[in-house]
């Protein structure tokens, strides 16, 4: 339970800003307000939790005119890093904004007690002097001015995770600057950031990586490959087992746990991602609602449906399905309409399948990979997403990604799927918005899970590594760094404090991270068939049939398995 904070605040006479009220039977009062006073439009719930408090609340505004100097303790309220949010400060005043729209007309005891109010979502209370994690490479670990060659996509949006050349005002941008400094300074080291070719020319950059393998030619000691297709190159002995590397230890939070967990292959682990790669955090799926639309249609509030676990993909159906409306007049359901979800059948479809967790591929006694598919469960997951895309007059489905943004930020469309990175090309939009997962299969899942799009870095070495020392410290401390100072520049300053419009959001935000999930199947995806793409497939032609799905790919993917084994071996 969060500790109580008193505050001494005045009555500014917004009444008229209460969007609803409700006195329940047992004497607790609801009051729906807009923060537009404050913030940028947004709808919160607050309550009152008896009615003895809602009398004194009453009174007191009816005295003053407002509540003048008595002390109100607020329960609930969120910290972060020590410092209360500005739109908490705000709900200081809310109990004495709300309390003459629900009060009993009966009168009550005239007094200066202390009355308690409550924001209705809880929220725990986040230490102000969080624990810090430390590395465990040596105070005195020193690699004599090692050259470091880290080749990288030259895509500009996966380059800017390693390249900063100086310092230009700009919040990630600087964070990767000062984090290399700081790794070259601490472990005096030189980081060589060799850019190679981007993602649409990945064939090249494959035969760059094999040809120096082959050649032992040492031209790069770690590399950041791009993740949907990096993998088929462990099945050709190209890269080290990443257990063998020194320093290196997994079991610390910079480091995705699942990845170590999902992808191990008889013993050997080829590939890391974690706080060292941001298109790990900038590649996370989640869905973006516009709560312009949210607000004038009354809808539930999303950020207590996820922090309930009730939100699944029937709460998404069911609060889609009755949102449409022919705005253009035409007569048919079209672009210029409202909906009350908008989707497209590839990445966004996938999505689903991490965030059911499903897995498709698990590991035998001998730690190989087998096929073990969840026939019950994915024929059931297929239903609901093609119910979500097919059979839900809210719907509107689309071809291409970038048909997603525009009718959404024209106040469109309520929910759109996106990535994290998503909310930087929103900045400008001027209705706001906020970010929730992807919803869960059902109740009885435990967490949210989230699919992070085959578009992240994942590091690998060289089989033939000849500075193994040196590389396993670089990416240890380069991993804390940026663990300490890159992902926070990123993620709370840049996410949470640019991108985001609410701080409920940002407790979103914590979520989708925290769930980001990697398994076999959706890394090694085209080394095995391409079960992970049995949703995409699906929802592209229109079907639900995953028994006649599965009855055409099964071999295709058992011998796939196979070959994958006896190459691994």
């Amino acid at each position: 339970m969060a500790k109580n904070i008193t505050g001494n605040l005045a009555f500014a006479g917004y009444s008229d800003i209460f969007k609803s009220t409700t006195k329940r039977a047992d004497g607790e009062c609801i009051v729906e307000i807009p923060l537009e006073e404050f913030y940028p439009p947004d709808y919160h719930l607050f309550h009152v939790f008896d009615d003895e408090s809602m009398t004194r609340l009453s009174e007191n505004t009816k005295r003053y005119g407002g509540v003048h100097e008595p002390a109100v303790n607020v329960k609930n309220i969120k910290k972060a890093r020590g410092k209360i949010m500005k739109k908490f400060l705000f709900l200081l005043v809310l109990p004495m904004l709300f309390a003459a729209a629900c009060a009993d007309n009966n009168s009550g005891t005239e007094t200066d007690e202390p009355v308690t109010a409550g924001y209705i979502i809880n929220e725990p209370e986040i230490s102000s002097e969080p624990e810090i994690i430390h590395d465990n490479l040596p105070d005195d670990l020193n690699l004599d001015g090692a050259v470091i060659n880290l080749l990288v996509q030259s895509d500009e949006w996966k380059a800017r995770e390693f390249v900063a050349l100086e310092e230009i005002g700009e919040v990630v941008n600087d964070a990767v600057y000062r984090r290399n400094i700081a790794v070259e300074e601490r472990l005096n080291v030189n980081l060589n950031v060799i850019e190679g070719p981007g993602w649409e020319q990945w064939d090249a950059m494959a035969r760059q990586i094999r040809n120096s393998v082959t050649a032992g030619d040492n031209s790069y000691d770690l590399i950041a490959g791009w993740s949907g297709r990096v993998p088929t190159l462990a099945l050709e002995d190209l890269f080290l087992n990443l257990f063998e590397l020194p320093h290196v230890d997994m079991e610390k939070p910079w480091w995705n746990q699942s990845m170590k967990r999902e992808l191990t292959l008889g013993g050997s682990l080829y590939f890391l991602a974690g706080d060292m790669t941001l298109s790990m955090i900038e590649n996370c799926s989640v869905f973006y609602f516009n709560k312009v639309i949210h607000r004038d249609l009354a809808l539930p509030d999303l950020y207590q449906a996820v922090l309930d676990g009730v939100w699944t993909l029937d709460y998404m159906f069911n609060l889609t399905k009755d949102i449409y409306s022919d705005v253009n007049g035409n007569g048919t359901a079209d672009d210029g309409d409202l909906f009350g979800v908008i989707l497209y059948p590839l990445n966004v479809a996938d999505g689903f399948m991490q965030a059911s967790d499903i897995r498709m591929i698990t590991s035998d006694s001998a730690g190989m990979p087998e096929l073990n598919i969840e026939h019950e469960k994915l024929s059931a997951l297929v239903d609901k997403v093609y119910g979500l895309y097919y059979e839900n007059p809210g719907a509107q489905v689309v071809a291409q990604n970038e048909q997603l943004t525009a009718p959404f930020r024209n106040n469109l469309i309520l929910l759109k799927p996106a990535t994290l990175s998503g909310a930087i090309g929103l900045r400008d939009m001027e209705s706001d918005y906020g970010i929730v997962p992807y919803p869960k299969f059902d109740e009885m899942q435990e967490n949210y899970l989230t699919r992070v799009w085959d578009a992240l870095s994942i590091m690998c070495v060289p089989v033939n590594a000849d500075k193994t020392e040196e590389i396993g410290a670089f990416m240890e401390a380069m991993a804390f760094e940026s663990y300490q100072n890159l992902t926070p520049a990123y993620f709370d300053i840049a996410l949470k404090g640019k991108y985001t419009r609410d701080d409920a959001s940002s407790q979103m935000l914590d979520i989708v991270r925290d769930g980001a999930y990697m398994n076999f199947a959706s890394i090694y995806n085209e080394s095995i068939g391409s079960p992970w793409h049995m949703m995409r497939t699906l929802m592209n032609t229109q079907s639900n049939n995953f028994a006649s799905w599965y009855e055409r790919n099964e071999g295709a993917v058992t011998r796939a398995l196979e070959n994958l084994i006896d190459r691994v071996k």
